[in-house]
């Protein structure tokens, strides 16, 4: 199917390495992840960031310890409960979400660069077609689609 190879293409160690090299930023999806949740939603218990951006707890903890040490967020104790700890994007976080972000505009922009205006806009109607059926719709973990009641 179209889709998943699309979903392969752009997620594949080929766009990954591309993405690095335009943007000067090494860190895995799952970091770059933690951190766009971070941007959107704030400071965040890494419990939240696991809900927030569908990722397994333990992942999410590893995650954490690495953008830590790489200055990309902090931690700090919750005020309303100590025992728990909040993290937060720092400057060096947000610069580095920003630079893949563009390097990532960048690749969809050369993909696109040859299509004209009405392609585009039909593209543009289709995916988002795509978007609101399939959430209305679950799937299962072979891929069958089960309409939501």
């Amino acid at each position: 199917m179209a889709l998943a190879r699309i979903s392969r293409l752009s997620t594949g160690r080929m766009a990954a390495r591309d993405r690095v090299e335009r943007s000067g930023v090494e860190l895995s999806r799952p970091a770059l992840t933690i951190l766009a949740a971070l941007r959107d939603a704030g400071p965040a218990r890494p419990s939240a960031l696991s809900r927030l951006t569908d990722l397994e707890p333990p992942l999410v903890s590893r995650e954490l310890r690495g953008l830590v040490a790489g200055g990309y967020v902090r931690r700090s104790d919750d005020p309303t409960d100590r025992r728990a700890g909040i993290v937060e994007l720092t400057e060096a976080g947000l610069d580095a979400w920003q630079a893949n972000r563009r390097a990532t505009d960048e690749m969809l922009s050369t993909t696109f660069d040859e299509w004209s205006s009405e392609e585009l806009a039909d593209l543009r109607r289709v995916l988002e077609r795509i978007v609101v059926d399939y959430r209305a719709t679950r799937v299962d973990v072979v891929g069958v689609a089960i309409p939501a009641h």
